[in-house]
C-alpha cells in the first residue's frame, strides 16, 4: 500500500500530460529539463602516513511538467558513482547508501562492487496545484520552515547540516502540504508526513505574518514522540539582519528514552557595499552534553544523526561565515563551527571559480581540531576539488 502514494503522483502526471497533448500537439514549452554533472576528488589526511583518496561523480536530473497555470509535476533524481581508496575500504557502502527514510523506497543500487558503487534516488516527486490564494502539494518534497542560515530548530521536516556542502538541495520527505495566503505577506500552512503510527509521524501547522517590517512565525504540531511548539523572527536593525528560531519539544511519553528539549538559534548577518557577506550564529541545545563524550565518530554524528530536536551533539554551538567576490568569476568563503563542551573546531575555507558559462570549479578544505586543555590538536584534514557542469 505504501507505493500507492508514489504511483498516484506519477499516474496523475502522465494522465494530465496525455490529455494536454490531445489539446495541443506541441507541449515542448510545458516541460523544463535541467540539472548538473559534477566530478569531485577528495583526500582525507589523518597524518603524514595515513591518506585516503576517493572520487565521486554526482549527477542531478530535474523535470518539471507544467500542464496549465494551476497544475505542475516535479521529478528530481540524484545519481552518484563512488570509486577510489575510501570506497574499496568500505565494503558496506552500498547497503549504507541504499536507505530511504520516506514511506516509499525510491532508492536504488544499480551496481555494488568493492571498487565501484552506484546509487540513485528520487528525492523529489510531487504534484502541485495552485489557486489564487492557496497551494496544495502531494508527494516527495522539501518543506523548509527555517529562517536561519546555520541551524533551523523550526525546520521539523528537513533538518540538515551545512557541512554537507555537496548536497544543497537537501533530502525531501513524503508529505502533504497545504498553504493558504491570508494576505500579501501572511499565510497559514499545514503539512503532514505520515508514518505507521502517530509516534512515527509529523503533523504541524505554521502561521506566518509581517508586522512593522519584521517577519514572525509560530508553529504547533506533533513531532514523532513530542509535541512541538515553535517561534521564528526575521528582522533588521539598521543594515544588519537578525533572525531567531526556537522550538520546544515536550515529550508525550514519560520514559527514559524521551525527554523534553529546547532548541534555540540566533543569527546576525551583514553585507557591505563592496559585496562582503558576514554571518554569525549561536545554537543552544538543552539535551546536548556540556562535557566531551570522547566519541570517535563525533564528526560523523553531526553529519548523519541530525534532527530538529538535536541539530548538533553539543549544548553550546557557534558558527561564523564570511564570503565575497575577489573578481566577478572568483568567490571565496571561510566558515567555522565550534562545539563548546565537545571542544571541537571545524574550519572550512573554500574558493569557487567560474571557468566559463555553466562550468565552474571549487576547492574546499575541512580542518578538524580537538581542544585538549588550551591546545588544539589536529584530528584530520579533508581536501575536495570539484568541477561542475550545469544544464
Amino acid at each position: 500500500m505504501k507505493y500507492i502514494f508514489f504511483l498516484f503522483t506519477v499516474t496523475l502526471g502522465l494522465t494530465s500530460l496525455k490529455s494536454q497533448d490531445q489539446v495541443e500537439s506541441s507541449w515542448k514549452n510545458k516541460i523544463r529539463f535541467s540539472g548538473y554533472l559534477r566530478y569531485m576528488n577528495s583526500s582525507s589526511v589523518i597524518n603524514s602516513d595515513s591518506t585516503l583518496t576517493d572520487n565521486l561523480i554526482h549527477n542531478r536530473l530535474r523535470i518539471k511538467l507544467n500542464f496549465d497555470n494551476q497544475l505542475d509535476a516535479v521529478f528530481e533524481m540524484r545519481n552518484r558513482v563512488f570509486f577510489g581508496q575510501a570506497t574499496k575500504f568500505n565494503p558496506n557502502l552500498g547497503s549504507i547508501l541504499n536507505t530511504d527514510v520516506g514511506q516509499l523506497d525510491l532508492s536504488f543500487i544499480p551496481y555494488d562492487q568493492t571498487a565501484l558503487v552506484v546509487h540513485s534516488i528520487f528525492d523529489r516527486a510531487f504534484i502541485k496545484y495552485s489557486a489564487d490564494k492557496w497551494e496544495l502539494r502531494l508527494g516527495r518534497q522539501r518543506i523548509n520552515w527555517g529562517v536561519n542560515l546555520a541551524w533551523n530548530p523550526n525546520d521539523l521536516f528537513n533538518a540538515y547540516s551545512l557541512i554537507d556542502f555537496d548536497y544543497q538541495e537537501r533530502m525531501g520527505v513524503d508529505a502533504l502540504r497545504f498553504l493558504y495566503y491570508t494576505g500579501e505577506m501572511s499565510s497559514i500552512e499545514f503539512s503532514a508526513q505520515p508514518g505507521d503510527n502517530i509516534n512515527e509521524s509529523i503533523f504541524a501547522g505554521l502561521w506566518k505574518f509581517n508586522l512593522n517590517g519584521s517577519d514572525f512565525q509560530f508553529l504547533l504540531g506533533n513531532y514523532y514522540e513530542d509535541l512541538a511548539m515553535g517561534f521564528g523572527l526575521a528582522t533588521n536593525f539598521k543594515n544588519a539582519g537578525i533572525t531567531l528560531e526556537s522550538t520546544y519539544f515536550n515529550s508525550k511519553n514519560n520514559n527514559k528514552n524521551s525527554s523534553n528539549a529546547l532548541s534555540t538559534s540566533v543569527s546576525l548577518d551583514y553585507s557591505t557595499k563592496s559585496g562582503i557577506y558576514f554571518n554569525t550564529s549561536f545554537l543552544y541545545n538543552s539535551i546536548g552534553p556540556k562535557s566531551n563524550l570522547s566519541n570517535d565518530n563525533l564528526f560523523g554524528s553531526f553529519l548523519l544523526d541530525i534532527s530538529a530536536k538535536k541539530l548538533m551533539p553539543s549544548m553550546y554551538n557557534y558558527f561564523t561565515q564570511i564570503s565575497g567576490n575577489f573578481t566577478p568569476a572568483i568567490n571565496g568563503s571561510l566558515t567555522t563551527f565550534y562545539m563548546k563542551g565537545q571542544e571541537m573546531l571545524l574550519i572550512m575555507p573554500s574558493l569557487n571559480y567560474e571557468l566559463r558559462k555553466n562550468i565552474d570549479s571549487m576547492l574546499l578544505a575541512q580542518f578538524i581540531f580537538n581542544q585538549i586543555n588550551t591546545n588544539f590538536n589536529s584530528m584530520g584534514v579533508g581536501i575536495f576539488i570539484r568541477f561542475a557542469y550545469n544544464f
